[in-house]
């Protein structure tokens, strides 16, 4: 890969994890306390609502990681190799 679309590779990969990070966010933290709520058959605390906001971060950061990356490979590989 040329150096040029490599930074391009990269960048534009760290704008797009970025971007989709705060709805991925949201979207996988209601999916997590639904079924929380779900399961213990009660309304959360705001202790156990933090705690997993605090647990769903990495998982979504790796998701939208994951998914920017073959993302942008997959377009790249298409369009510009």
């Amino acid at each position: 890969m040329p150096t040029g679309i490599f930074v391009w590779y990269w960048v534009s990969s760290i704008f797009l994890t970025i971007l989709l990070f705060r709805p991925a966010k949201k979207f996988i933290l209601v999916q997590r306390i639904r079924k929380a709520e779900r399961t213990a058959k009660r309304a959360l605390s705001e202790e156990e609502t933090s705690e997993i906001e605090r647990k769903s971060i990495p998982m979504t950061v790796f998701i939208v990681l994951s998914f920017s990356l073959i993302f942008n490979r997959i377009l790249m590989g298409k369009y510009f190799l």
